[in-house]
């Protein structure tokens, strides 16, 4: 049986995300967190935004699709960024670096039931508390590769695949909508081929990914609508693939992938 794959976009630009809703993208994200990032991800090549209310007011004004606000983690402030968010046209709230189901919990209550939610799944300790987790009405969560690579002081981001850490999440969470890694143009990504990326969400059942910020670089001159079209096809291959060629293609990505960790 095959899915949809719901792609989300970070953006304050107005312009793109409007090109992006006539592509058949499912959603913005606008990116407020911004405490504790920069001494989490020193020396990382890692995008670190600081967009604003004024950006997802824009932004929710010029486009029908969902607009994503993800706060900072959770804090004695989590309450008035979520009014605001919410104020300011957003219509899903995204939780990062939760520390426990209790702080999924606490997050949930105070958004009571406002907006739709996003769990980031970015912290070894959320990892262990998954059967709380699993019993929370949460909407979606994503697992966030590279905080957790901090999180569990691993030497390459991808190791929580090789070692069966993602797979345990989405086993544990099989009845709800979750995603992880990012997605951009077939025929891209670098070391790491996209298509292989696209493999294993979906032998894992993968409901949701966000795209890339190489995506922006990647679709330069070209027609965004055909490359989205291009995707969503490619991700339809992917889920009717047999069991063979599954376990051949995850074989290989994991294969590369520790040949990466290794370099």
């Amino acid at each position: 049986m095959t899915h949809p794959l719901e792609l989300l976009l970070f953006t304050k630009d107005v312009a793109l995300a409007r090109d992006a809703e006539r592509a058949g993208v499912d959603g913005l994200i606008v990116d407020w967190e911004t405490k504790g990032k920069n001494e989490r991800q020193s020396g990382c090549d890692m995008e670190i935004n600081a967009d604003t209310p004024d950006d997802v007011a824009r932004v929710a004004a010029a486009v029908a699709l969902p607009v994503t606000v993800r706060i900072n983690g959770l804090s004695d402030e989590t309450a008035d960024e979520i009014d605001l968010a919410l104020a300011c046209g957003a219509r899903r709230l995204m939780l990062p670096m939760a520390r426990s189901a209790d702080d999924v919990e606490h997050f949930l209550a105070i958004v009571d039931g406002r907006a739709r939610t996003i769990v980031q799944i970015e912290t070894q300790d959320l990892v262990e508390d998954l059967d709380a987790l699993a019993g929370l009405a949460w909407d979606c969560a994503y697992i966030g590769l590279h905080d957790l690579m901090l999180s569990r002081r691993a030497a390459s981001m991808w190791q929580a695949v090789t070692d069966g850490t993602v797979e345990r999440v989405f086993r544990r969470l099989s009845d709800r909508h979750v995603g992880f890694a990012g997605a951009t143009v077939i025929g891209g990504g670098h070391p790491i081929r996209f298509t292989q990326i696209l493999q294993e969400l979906a032998r894992l059942g993968a409901r949701l990914t966000f795209l890339r910020r190489s995506l922006r670089r990647e679709i330069q001159d070209r027609d965004i609508a055909a490359e989205i079209a291009a995707l969503r096809a490619a991700w339809h291959a992917c889920q009717v693939r047999g069991p063979q060629a599954i376990e051949s293609d995850r074989a290989t990505l994991y294969a590369d992938l520790k040949r990466l960790a290794a370099v």
